[in-house]
C-alpha cells in the first residue's frame, strides 16, 4: 500500500502513531473547509456548540475563539484523536471553554435541547445510520438550533473518478446536493440551505432544527 492510500485509510478513524500524524495534518489541511463552512452561520459569543468527529481539535479551537462566553464540546470515536484534540485545546479546557470526550454520533452523551449549533466537518461520510444519526443530533439541538455539515467531497461528475476511488478505499458515502436536501428533510430538519464551491468539490449544508 502506498503512502497516499495509507493516509486516506487513516482518515476514517485515525489511530496509532501514523494516525496522530494524519490528525495533525488534517488540522492544517482542513483549514479552508473549516473557515468556509463556519462562514455560513452566525455564532453568538454565548453559544453552546458540539463538533462531531472533532479529529485533531482545530475546529473546536476555532469555534471556542468565537464563543468566549459559551462552551464548545468535541467528540470523536477515535481515542487517539481525543487525546490529540485535548492536547491542542489544553489551555481552553483549563479555562472550561472546551470539553473533549470519546463518543459517537449514534448515541450522543448529552441531554436533550442543549446546543445552539452542531457542526460536522468531514465526518458524515462514516456515520453508521445517516437518518437515525441526524435524528440523534436533532435531539441534542435546541429548538432554535442549527446543524452545519461541511465536506470537501460530494457527488459531482467533474470529480467522479477521484471520488469513487476514495469512497471505495474508505467505505464512505457521498451524495449530490439534492440528496443532502432529501436526507436532511427526511430526518426532520427545516429551512435547508446548500452551498457549493464546485471548482473545489466543497459542499456546505445548513439546516434548522425546527
Amino acid at each position: 500500500m502506498g503512502f497516499i492510500e495509507k493516509f486516506v485509510k487513516q482518515c476514517r478513524k485515525p489511530s496509532g502513531f501514523f494516525g496522530k500524524f494524519v490528525g495533525k495534518l488534517m488540522n492544517f489541511g482542513h483549514r479552508g473547509i473549516r473557515d468556509w463552512g463556519i462562514s455560513h452561520v452566525t455564532i453568538s459569543p454565548q453559544a453552546n456548540i458540539l463538533d462531531i468527529g472533532c479529529g485533531g481539535g482545530k475546529t473546536v479551537q476555532k469555534l471556542a475563539m468565537l464563543t468566549p462566553n459559551g462552551k464548545v464540546y468535541g467528540i470523536d470515536y477515535s481515542e487517539d484523536m481525543v487525546k490529540l484534540s485535548k492536547k491542542v485545546n489544553r489551555k481552553l479546557i483549563l479555562k472550561c471553554l472546551v470539553e473533549i470526550q470519546n463518543g459517537n454520533v449514534s448515541s450522543l452523551p448529552f441531554d436533550d435541547n442543549v446546543f445552539d449549533l452542531v457542526t460536522a466537518f468531514e465526518s458524515y461520510y462514516f456515520w453508521p445510520n445517516l437518518i437515525d444519526n441526524l435524528k440523534e443530533i436533532k435531539r441534542v439541538l435546541k429548538p432554535t438550533g442549527i446543524l452545519l455539515i461541511a465536506n470537501e467531497v460530494y457527488k459531482h461528475e467533474k470529480f467522479e473518478k477521484r471520488n469513487s476511488k476514495w469512497a471505495q478505499l474508505l467505505d464512505m458515502r457521498i451524495h449530490t446536493p439534492d440528496e443532502y436536501r432529501n436526507f436532511l428533510a427526511e430526518a426532520g430538519y427545516m429551512l435547508i440551505e446548500i452551498d457549493e464551491k464546485a471548482e473545489r468539490n466543497w459542499i456546505t449544508a445548513v439546516a434548522k432544527n425546527k
